[in-house]
């Protein structure tokens, strides 16, 4: 009897380390966004409920939103869980996965994805806003919801990322094994790309009905939740006479939306329109569509002041519970400086 109950907490350990050692060994391929934080899986390394700000959206996002900014100047503890062309409906999926770690006061939402008629953009889209997404019964739900009309094997891919990306070894970079968790899912690029300010159309157009769909559902959760909801569109410009069709048409849904939102009472900063961010074009942006640090830092500061005035927010700065945050801020600034002498070098 003492044999075999040796031999059944043997093969337990062993099924456990094995666990541990398929998951380390999967989140470690799993595919990275480049040189931009590990957005989705470092969000499970914040402490669970002590979140006051979660920030959803697309790159424009990620490339606008400086937690470490909001921490220094406000106080307030924020991350961002944006991924690249991430849909209004992927990021309900990620607000509802958010909440069931932490109790976030307000969500910022930037509105770029509105335009998007369909419920995802693209698989490697999809994959980088998920991929790092903890499995469970949002994760199960997104996938059903998203693809399923799959066949199971390519649906499994989804759960276990390690089945899509077991070949990475041969590319696996300083990244994988150290991913920038103190950015909180913001990035740092000083690149300069100076363009004219473009002007904006004089209306809009229909909203799409998928992203009115789960922007119903994203109002429901905050509500749900006692969370304050804020929409902002980061600016942004064109590179061409293609381009310029399609900066026009995605203006179009902002003016939309602006309505929208005013009927429905929630805010939205519209910062192509309404420049109090006091942007400039000819040095806050790293291309013709995304603000660089320093654009990101000035919106930060914006938005940073708007909740302030508007909302009862706690400062954190002196609690002792909270002071990670600064040794985080400071990794922040010593990479800030890094890179500032590296562009005086070239």
């Amino acid at each position: 009897m003492r044999k075999t109950s040796q031999w059944i907490s043997s093969i337990i350990i062993f099924l456990l380390i094995g666990t541990i050692l398929f998951l380390n060994i999967s989140e470690i391929l799993r595919k990275k966004s480049g040189g931009e934080s590990d957005m989705i899986h470092s969000f499970y390394q914040i402490e669970e409920d002590t979140l006051d700000v979660l920030c959803l959206g697309s790159s424009h996002g990620y490339s606008a939103i400086q937690p470490n900014t909001l921490w220094k100047e406000f106080g307030l503890t924020s991350y961002v869980m944006c991924s690249q062309k991430q849909s209004i409906g992927s990021s309900y999926y990620l607000l509802k996965e958010a909440l069931n770690y932490q109790k976030p006061k307000v969500v910022l939402l930037e509105s770029y994805y509105f335009y998007f008629d369909r419920k995802y953009t693209e698989e490697a889209s999809l994959r980088m806003g998920f991929d790092g997404m903890r499995m469970g019964r949002v994760k199960w739900e997104m996938v059903q919801d998203f693809l399923g009309e799959l066949p199971v094997k390519d649906k499994l891919t989804y759960y276990l990322p390690f089945l899509e990306y077991h070949s990475r070894w041969d590319s696996l970079e300083d990244l994988d094994f150290h991913p920038k968790n103190y950015l909180k899912g913001g990035i740092l690029d000083l690149t300069v790309y100076p363009m004219e300010e473009p002007e904006l159309p004089d209306e809009g157009c229909e909203l799409p009905d998928i992203s009115q769909e789960y922007f119903e559902k994203i109002i429901s959760l905050c509500r749900e939740h006692d969370i304050q909801l804020i929409l902002y569109a980061a600016p942004y410009g064109y590179e061409n006479e293609g381009g310029y069709e399609r900066y026009v048409n995605r203006q179009k849904i902002n003016i939309t939306l602006e309505a929208y939102l005013e009927k429905k009472d929630i805010p939205f900063i519209y910062y192509q329109k309404n420049n109090t961010a006091a942007l400039d074009y000819q040095t806050d942006f790293r291309d013709y569509v995304h603000l660089n640090m320093n654009g990101s830092v000035k919106l930060t500061r914006n938005l940073g002041d708007y909740m302030k005035e508007n909302y009862t927010l706690p400062d954190h700065r002196r609690e002792d519970k909270y002071q990670s945050w600064w040794a985080d801020y400071d990794r922040f600034e010593e990479d800030m400086a890094e890179a500032e002498k590296n562009i005086q070098k070239k």
